[in-house]
């Protein structure tokens, strides 16, 4: 039987985190087998988000540069396995691969890998860095419309891209792992692709599985909507934007608003 190694992720989105992990947990016809783990101290490797200083400080800090894989943009000194955005699962599993045979060594003499590094006597362990915010993208070719969503997503924890057309939208794509991507239908002349092309593109790409596409248009019947469906987009809205409905959207996906503006933060009347 193929054995199981332990990882644990550091930093980056719960989507991103939770696909990582179905696809370890998928992966199960292969030499190494990897099975994920909450706590750093149970895991023999670690996968941390390169672009998230704490999680980068944390793994230098417990001396583990030689069991981490790092993603993004650019790896810290001294790392051995890396790869950039959008994340890639099986460049992920590659570099784990990677890993585990320098830490069998070539004939794998050493039988197994070696037991997770313990932090030192007297010395608290450090707490997991808290995720970043999930990061979303605004697709349309109106300022106004992306100017209007803007400030309504605002309100919530949320790192937020604007594009004004395709071509923009597919090198924000290239260059960032999204959470939610919201699409407007008409991309306008400026844009090779429309909205339900654009969508189809996402859903197809497979650094993107976990992505949520929103789509938000103005022509918004019972036949739009179903074209959105088979296009591939798990939501769709209306304009004018219903912000309740909006709301509703943004909840399902675990997402929270800011602090300051939950119910329970506002004084009584």
């Amino acid at each position: 039987m193929a054995p199981h190694h332990r990882v644990a992720f550091l930093g980056f989105s719960e989507f991103e985190r939770n696909t990582m992990a179905s696809y370890l947990r998928l992966a199960v016809n292969r030499a190494l087998r990897y099975e994920p783990v909450q706590m750093l101290t149970d895991a023999e490797f670690l996968v941390a988000d390169a672009d998230h200083a704490p999680s980068v400080q944390l793994v230098s800090a417990t001396e583990r540069l030689a069991e981490t894989v790092f993603i993004g943009t650019r790896a810290p000194p001294g790392a051995v396995a890396s790869t950039a955005r959008p994340i890639n699962p099986v460049h992920v599993l590659r570099e784990l691969d990677a890993l585990v045979a320098r830490a069998v060594g070539p004939a794998g003499a050493a039988g197994s890998v070696s037991a997770p590094v313990p932090v030192p006597a007297g010395v608290p362990a450090p707490a997991v860095p808290a995720a970043a915010p999930p990061r979303v993208l605004l697709v349309d070719d109106s300022e106004i419309a992306l100017r209007f969503l803007e400030t309504r997503l605002q309100r919530w924890e949320l790192r937020i891209d604007r594009a004004a057309s395709s071509g923009r939208a597919l090198e924000l794509l290239a260059a960032h792992g999204y959470d939610l991507v919201f699409l407007d239908v008409e991309l306008g002349p400026d844009s090779e692709l429309d909205g339900l092309a654009l969508c189809q593109h996402i859903k197809r790409s497979a650094s993107a599985m976990a992505t949520v596409v929103v789509m938000v248009s103005a022509h918004h019947s019972e036949l739009d909507r179903v074209r959105g469906a088979l296009a591939g987009c798990d939501a769709y809205l209306g304009k004018p934007l219903d912000e309740t409905e909006l709301r509703r959207l943004l909840l399902r996906q675990g997402l929270k608003m800011s602090a300051a503006l939950r119910p329970e933060a506002r004084p009584n009347a």
